[in-house]
This record gives C-alpha cells, sequence and structure tokens, in this order.
C-alpha cells in the first residue's frame, strides 16, 4: 500500500483474544455489556478479533476514553494500570492499521461526492473568469479591505504590516452585488466542506441555475473578463476596441483610488440633505474606484491654470470625467490650508471670483451613463473663515443644497460635502459658492464622484473576419470554445459526448434565432449549473478495489485543500504520480497568494472565529470592548486579526505549529495593546474621537515579543477567550470544551444531566466565584468523568475576563486558576501551557486530524489513525513545520486514494 508505513510501537501488542478480553471483563463489561449497555455501548459483542474487524470503528472512541482517563470512571475503585491502558492503546492501533477485510487493503476512506461550498463556488467562477474581485457577497469571506502585506514567496511577514478592515456587512467590489446563494452548514465537530453534512436540493439546483443566468447575463462580465469576451464574441464580427485616452492630452489627470487620505476632515455639511456620511461614501468610493465606476480628481500638482471653457478630464479605466467651467481655475498649493490629498488644490485664479461652476459629464461612457454620487472637500484657511455653499443641478431640473461655516485654522475646518442626483437623474453641474467666505481665494479639494455604469474595459482590435460565416462554422468555433472552457470547468479531461450535450444547447438557442453571444451564454450557462461543475468527485484509475486518484482528480484535491480554488495550468499538467513532483507542487502552492485561503477558511473554521463577530459582550460590564461613537467600533476585527495574523506567521514563514499552542510573540495593534496592558510606545493606546483616523492608526500591526507565557498561542488569545464567554461572565465549561475539541480534537461528549449556572441570591453574604459555582455542579457522578478533563482547562482560562483581559479577582473574590492535568499541578494559563509543550502530542495530533479531516473533506475514521501517527512522527523530525504536516497530508494514502 502507499506512503502507510506500519505502526512502530514499543509497546507489546497483544497476541490473543484472551489479552482484549481480559481487559474488556475487568475494566469494562461491568457498564457495557448486553444488559447494562450504558451509553449505547455492547463490548461483550466483540468475543474475538474477527468480531472486532467487523466492527472496528468503536474502538476508535474506545481508544480515546481509555486515554483520557475518562474510562474506566475516574471515582471507580479497580483502575488499570498504565502499562495496561497503553497495551489496549497500542493493540486497538494495530487493529486501525490491518486491511479492510472486504477490501483486502488499507481502507482509504468512503467516496467523497461533495458540492463546492459557497466560498469555492465564488473562488472557481473567479478563476474561471479571471476576475480581479469576487462573484458576489459572502459572510465567509472576511472583512479584511487590504492583504498587501500576504505575500507568501517572500518567506516573511516582516516586524510591522498594515491589515485594514472595512465595517461588518457593508459592500464591498463584487461582480454581482444583488446575487446570493444559501451557506453550507457546518458538520458537527468539522468543517463546512464535509460532504455527508451537504446537500443539493430542488430548490438550491434551481438557485444555482439562476446564479448561472445571473452571471453570465451581467453587462459587467464581459466588460472585466477577458476570457469571457473571447469565449462568447461572434467570430462574424471584429472585436470592438474602447478608445484610450492619451496621457500626453493637456489638462488630464488620472484618478486617484483613495478619497481624502489625509483624514483630517472633522466636519460634514449638514445644512441641507445629507446624502451620505463621510465614512460610508470613503467604502463605496473604494468599491467604485475598483469596479471602474467612479474615481477621485485630487487635483495634484503645483501651479496650473485652466483657462475658462478648456475641459479637464479625469480617467478612470477608458472612460474620463469631463469638467469644464465658465471661470479660470487653479490647481496649486496654498501653504495656509490643509490639503485632504498630496499638497495641492484646486481654487479659483482670479482674486474674489469665489463663485465657480463646474460642468460635468461622462465621456467613452455606457449608454446614459452619469455621475450619480458627487463629494468635495472645502478647505478651511489660517486667519480665514466664513460661509460655503455647494449646490448640485440634476437632469430632472431640480438642485440640492449644502452650506456650512468655515472656521478659522490650517485644516481644522476642513468640511465634506455630499451630494446623490434623484432615481434616474445625474449630477450635471456643481456649484462652489464661496462668496460669504473670507479673503480672495475659496479652496477645494478631493472632487470625488460615482456613475451608474460599469466598467468600460480597453480592448485590442483585431482583424476583421470575413462578414459571412455559414452556420455550420459558427458552430464548429462554438464547439472549440466550448471544449476548453469546459475542460477548465469541469477541471477534468473531457470526451466527445460531454462536450456534445452543451454544444446542443448552443444549437437549441441558435434554432432560436438568439444571436451567436446569447446562444454561447445559454451554453456557459448551463456549464455553470452542471453538477460536473458544482460538484467534486473521483473515480481514480485502473482496476482494484482502491484506486490511486486520477492526476486531474489528485490536482484538484489539492488545490481546493489549500486555495479553495481550482487547480492552475501547471498543476494540472505536472505528473503528481511522483512523491517527490508532488511534495515540489505542494510547496509551490505554499507560496502562492492563493493559500491564504488555509488561513481565512480553515483556521477561521477550526478556530471558531466565524462566531466571533455575534458575541456581544455586555456594554455595561465590559466598556472596554467598545469605543467610537454609541459605542460602535468594537474590538470584533481586532481580535480576528490577531488570531489570523498569528495562523499566517506559522504559515508564510514556515514556523513550528507549536507557536498556535504557545507562541513566545504575538501581534498587536493599538486597541489590542491596551487591553492587554502591553505597552508598546510605537502604537496608538488611546481612541482618536475622529472614526477613520482611530481605524488608520489600528490598522497598524506590531509583531511583539512576550515577556511572559500568560500570552502567547490561540488558548490565551482574546479572540477564542471572547468566543467562549456569555455577555455577561466567563464560562469555564465553554472554555474547556472549545480547547478539548479545537486544540485536541476531543470534543466532550453531550452532558447527561442538564445544568445552568443559575444568578447568585442577593442575599448571598460572600459572593461566589465562578468556579466555585461550577465545583457544586461537578462533584455529582453522573458530571465527574466528563468534568474531569472538562474543568482544568477552563479553571486555568479564569485569569481572563469575558473580552480575554487579564484579572486576578472574580467579583470580590479572587481567581483560583488550580487544577491538575495528567497528574500534574498548575497553577493558571501559563503553568499550564508549559504542560502541554512540554508534552504536545495531544495538541499536535489534535491539529493534524483537524487539517487532515479539512483537505478530504470527511469524518476521519479509525483506519485514519495510523496515517494520523505516521503525519505526526513525520512532523516531529522536521521541527513540527507547518509545510511538512501539509506535504505529508498531501503524500498520504487517503490523499491520494479513493474507494470508488
Amino acid at each position: 500500500m502507499r506512503h502507510l508505513l506500519a505502526v512502530a510501537i514499543l509497546i507489546p501488542v497483544w497476541s490473543s483474544a484472551a489479552d482484549f478480553r481480559g481487559f474488556l471483563d475487568t475494566h469494562c463489561l461491568d457498564c457495557h455489556d448486553s444488559e447494562a449497555k450504558k451509553g449505547g455501548l455492547d463490548l461483550s459483542l466483540f468475543t474475538d478479533e474477527a468480531a472486532v474487524m467487523g466492527d472496528r470503528e468503536v474502538w476508535r472512541a474506545v481508544y480515546e476514553k481509555v486515554e483520557s482517563h475518562q474510562m474506566p470512571p475516574p471515582k471507580d475503585k479497580s483502575q488499570p494500570t498504565e502499562a495496561q491502558r497503553l497495551e489496549l492503546m497500542a493493540w486497538i492501533m494495530d487493529i486501525a492499521s490491518r486491511p479492510d477485510a472486504e477490501l483486502g487493503v488499507a481502507d482509504p476512506g468512503n467516496p467523497v461526492l461533495r458540492r463546492l461550498t459557497r466560498l469555492e463556488y465564488n473562488n472557481t467562477v473567479r478563476d474561471l473568469f479571471e476576475l480581479p474581485m469576487d462573484v458576489f457577497m459572502f459572510p465567509e469571506r472576511l472583512p479584511l479591505s487590504g492583504k498587501a502585506y500576504f505575500q507568501p514567496q517572500k518567506g516573511s511577514l516582516g516586524e510591522v504590516v498594515e491589515v485594514s478592515v472595512r465595517e461588518y456587512g457593508l459592500k464591498y467590489p463584487v461582480l454581482l452585488p444583488e446575487l446570493g446563494l444559501p451557506g453550507e452548514n457546518r458538520a458537527e465537530h468539522g468543517f463546512r466542506n464535509r460532504g455527508e453534512a451537504m446537500n443539493l436540493s430542488p430548490m438550491l439546483l434551481e438557485q444555482y441555475l439562476s446564479a448561472a443566468r445571473d452571471i453570465v447575463s451581467s453587462p459587467k462580465l464581459p466588460q472585466l473578463s477577458a476570457v469571457f469576451r473571447a469565449l462568447i464574441h461572434d467570430p462574424s464580427t471584429p472585436m470592438k476596441a474602447e478608445p484610450v485616452a492619451d496621457e500626453q492630452e493637456p489638462n488630464t489627470w488620472t484618478a486617484s483610488k483613495e478619497f481624502a487620505p489625509n483624514l483630517n476632515l472633522p466636519f460634514q455639511a449638514k445644512d441641507g440633505a445629507v446624502s451620505t456620511l463621510d465614512y460610508q461614501f470613503r467604502f463605496a468610493m473604494q468599491t467604485a474606484v475598483a469596479e471602474g465606476t467612479g474615481g477621485v480628481w485630487d487635483a495634484s500638482g503645483r501651479s496650473t491654470v485652466v483657462k475658462a471653457g478648456e475641459p479637464i478630464r479625469v480617467r478612470f479605466g477608458s472612460k474620463s470625467l469631463r469638467i469644464t467651467s465658465p471661470q479660470d481655475l487653479w490647481v496649486a498649493g496654498f501653504s495656509t490650508a490643509g490639503e485632504t490629498s498630496g499638497e495641492s488644490l484646486f481654487t479659483n485664479h482670479e482674486k474674489q471670483q469665489k463663485v465657480l461652476t463646474l460642468d460635468l459629464a461622462i465621456e467613452n461612457g455606457a449608454a446614459n451613463e452619469g455621475i450619480t454620487e458627487l463629494a468635495v472637500c472645502a478647505l478651511s484657511r489660517a486667519k480665514e473663515s466664513g460661509k460655503v455653499t455647494l449646490t448640485a443641478h440634476f437632469t430632472g431640473g431640480g438642485s440640492s443644497a449644502l452650506a456650512h461655516t468655515l472656521i478659522t485654522g490650517e485644516g481644522v475646518g476642513n468640511t465634506f460635502f455630499a451630494f446623490r442626483a434623484p432615481r434616474n437623474e445625474h449630477i450635471m453641474r456643481l456649484t462652489l459658492d464661496g462668496s460669504k467666505f473670507s479673503g480672495n481665494y475659496v479652496l477645494f479639494d478631493d472632487l470625488a464622484f460615482l456613475t451608474n455604469g460599469a466598467t468600460a474595459v480597453a480592448t485590442a482590435p483585431v482583424a476583421e473576419p470575413e462578414k459571412k460565416m455559414s452556420t455550420r462554422a459558427k458552430r464548429a468555433a462554438a464547439r472549440e470554445r466550448l471544449a476548453g472552457f469546459m475542460t477548465r470547468a469541469f477541471r477534468r479531461p473531457l470526451d466527445e459526448k460531454t462536450v456534445e450535450r452543451y454544444v446542443e444547447v448552443f444549437d437549441d438557442a441558435l434554432d432560436r434565432d438568439l444571436p451567436f453571444e446569447e446562444a454561447m451564454k445559454a451554453a456557459v450557462a448551463a456549464v455553470l449549473a452542471s453538477p460536473e461543475f458544482l460538484y467534486l468527485s473521483e473515480a481514480g484509475v485502473g482496476r482494484g478495489a482502491v484506486k490511486p486518484l486520477a492526476n486531474h482528480e489528485l490536482a484538484s484535491r489539492l488545490a481546493y485543500f489549500l486555495w479553495s480554488a481550482p487547480p492552475d495550468d501547471e498543476l494540472l499538467h505536472t505528473d503528481l504520480s511522483d512523491e517527490a513532483v508532488l511534495e515540489a507542487q505542494t510547496r509551490r502552492m505554499l507560496r502562492d497568494g492563493r493559500v491564504r485561503e488555509l488561513s481565512e477558511s480553515f483556521a477561521t473554521q477550526w478556530l471558531r472565529l466565524d462566531q466571533l463577530m455575534t458575541a456581544k459582550p455586555d456594554p455595561k460590564l465590559f466598556k472596554g470592548f467598545y469605543s467610537g461613537p454609541q459605542g460602535k467600533v468594537t474590538l470584533h476585527a481586532s481580535m480576528l486579526v490577531e488570531a489570523l495574523l498569528l495562523f499566517e506567521t506559522v504559515l508564510v514563514e514556515d514556523r513550528a505549529i507549536l507557536d498556535l499552542l504557545a507562541a513566545d510573540y504575538t501581534w498587536l495593534n493599538g486597541r489590542l495593546a491596551k487591553l492587554y496592558e502591553i505597552d508598546t510606545a510605537t502604537l496608538a493606546k488611546t481612541t482618536n474621537s475622529n472614526v477613520l483616523i482611530d481605524a488608520k492608526q489600528n490598522a497598524k500591526w506590531l509583531r511583539v515579543p512576550l515577556k511572559d507565557s500568560r500570552r502567547g498561542g490561540y488558548m490565551t488569545m482574546a479572540g477564542p477567550l471572547t468566543v467562549t464567554s456569555l455577555p455577561v461572565r466567563t464560562s469555564p465549561v465553554k472554555r474547556g470544551a472549545w480547547l478539548l475539541e479545537t486544540l485536541f480534537n476531543r470534543p466532550p461528549q453531550e452532558p447527561k444531566v442538564a445544568f445552568a449556572l443559575k444568578d447568585e441570591p442577593g442575599t448571598q453574604s460572600t459572593p461566589q466565584t465562578v468556579r466555585e459555582r461550577f465545583e457544586q455542579h461537578r462533584d455529582k457522578p453522573a458530571c465527574f468523568s466528563c468534568h474531569v478533563r472538562l474543568d482544568p482547562p477552563g479553571f486555568a482560562l479564569e485569569r481572563f475576563d469575558a473580552i480575554g483581559a487579564w484579572r486576578d479577582r472574580d467579583g470580590s473574590q479572587p481567581v483560583d486558576a488550580r487544577a491538575e492535568w495528567h497528574g500534574t499541578a498548575f497553577d493558571g494559563p501559563a503553568e499550564y501551557k508549559a504542560i502541554l509543550a512540554k508534552q504536545p502530542h495531544e495538541f499536535t495530533r489534535g491539529f493534524i486530524e483537524h487539517l487532515l479531516s479539512y483537505a478530504l473533506g470527511r469524518e476521519l475514521r479509525i483506519y485514519d489513525m495510523p496515517v494520523v501517527e505516521q503525519i505526526e512522527n513525520a512532523a516531529k523530525a522536521d521541527g513540527w513545520k507547518l509545510s511538512r504536516v501539509v506535504v505529508e497530508i498531501a503524500k498520504s494514502y487517503p490523499f491520494t486514494h479513493v474507494r470508488p
């Protein structure tokens, strides 16, 4: 069998049925025979090893219970010796490694036929059409507006990174903002990509069909995707070339991507109809710039005079905003003003002519494209002040005016003016009236605009083809294009019969007198709604009960494991049957930027960080969690980024996975540095009243060495600590359960006795800590066997409050963080982590099991136990490097084989 080594165990393995039966008779059958059958488990059925092999899955649970000392029950007087426990565990591992009785070889696991997750569907369509953005918005896409720091090919994150986070729920650039698909149910103790947790109901299939039609019908798709344009273009007509603006034209600017980046915009004009808020407009502008539907004229340059009537052009994509004015405009720098971007602004050129008119139009745009939203910054000046009024004029004949009195001072009175056109109208003119502002000049900066059009993409002209083409010739062109497209969409070689089915869709559309492009769109939509596109299936190659995966199947399995996306051409066309080549390709993929999905998908689900944004600590009890106006700025995003940065550091720098357990460093911004009470001189720990400045300050993240072990690793990180707390207090049980399930992959069983921690009676003279109240419950016989494992980590983490801040007291009582783990006493999280770091097997095995289950898209079984041990041994020999874990998973027997 490929890759599967014999399990080397130093403990003697029992050689007869009497050996394991003796253990069962002495320690198990009182509770687990045919009469008692506690927990629904009857071990008396297993009279010999043949019976064990006939139903060996149950022995995985036996292994885990015996190893963790949960069974026999800790309060039983008769306990096996440690040597006896190890002998039983060695025997179970031997059973796990044996060939399957029916297959005759090791079992690689149930065949996986699973649907693409919502994330994978998005990424697959995006990569298929080479789009620069997501297809639609979905919650799994984390609210990170920039990840320029994530460059795995460099092998280091550096010591300082910038991570901008958009407001959760705010729109971001996508192809189809209105498109939505339902998310996946998360498998119990697992991930969203687990095949057994998925379904494809007729209703869901209809939604995918509707989504496919929406995608191919989007007017933005042919403009954003050269792949799609070439795919659907009618071969009998020339491909049109969009005009490209001449960069040497006078008075021409390239639209800036940022609106007022200096963040010195303390006021907003509200004397009139307010259409949008400053920060909302900024995010809308980021989306528009990415989509080519807007930009900013930042008036960069020095002492440029634009004569009356001469047009100013602001290029965005291949389109331009044309600005003309009957007055002379002056682009210049003023030492008495604080520009909102760069070092220049625009103003009146003639002294005292402080009323300006700007006529606005879109050139080279889509039909009926115009400005729907407009914003501009009015600048305050030293020694000058006064009222400024701006009026937007609409194509329907109406107008809207805003006024604000600018206070004296360089930049201190800068004011944001914003307008929105009525529905189905455009902004055609802007009047800037500074006649009541003192001084000779009225100053403006950063004129920003949003349009109702789509991106116009310049395309190279092509040779004029013959004007007449037969239907047969067009069908041949369609067939050739569809065959190439479908090979990439279905991620496998295709036979003629499969291609013909989709050519028939094209034929049917032509028969209904649809144009060539519409017929191709119908065929492409059918491809995107096909089960062969929506599902990942593997049949293997050759004959036999177990087969190695075909090259394209292994390429897809590896790509969706590491990238949550389809394989690229290099991976598809590389022979992966050679182990050395497979390892080289895996390492190449780990250095590709698409591996960010391993962090944002696997790590987020593994750590339960997808639940973080729904955590709502009580604002009265945990004031430090909230800041800004009305407390709308929270620590959610900071906690999320800290957790992601740790995983990405280990991933990019190929560090030991033990860092995830107990790193001697962490990443902090100002907000978390304040929460953790860690002094870092370069981080701002005070909240700025300007939300945008505060956000910019806290986008700076610093890698900070830790002076002690109370922090470091996920167990003592604010994000997981908050997720595992209640709104008003900590929860040792939730924290203990999280640690057992997440770090060790040994989730506790459902409680046999319902229990709720009730509020203390107000008459109690000495308030109890959370721990004291829980201990009254855990001493019950029905609860003790679980709580002996559940409580120690939960009690260790009682040193942290419900948002992860360190504390020495729980209310008026001192925190008691003492407990015992595997016979070793500890006090607090640092000592508990030291025990785990010294004997990391529980963590390393749990992490590998989680990652292997994610890679396979299925629940692990008893026959996977030897594979996990093999990967763990290889990782240990290589310093626990994350890359070694990933490589060994990619080369493992269950990853490279399939049972049809």
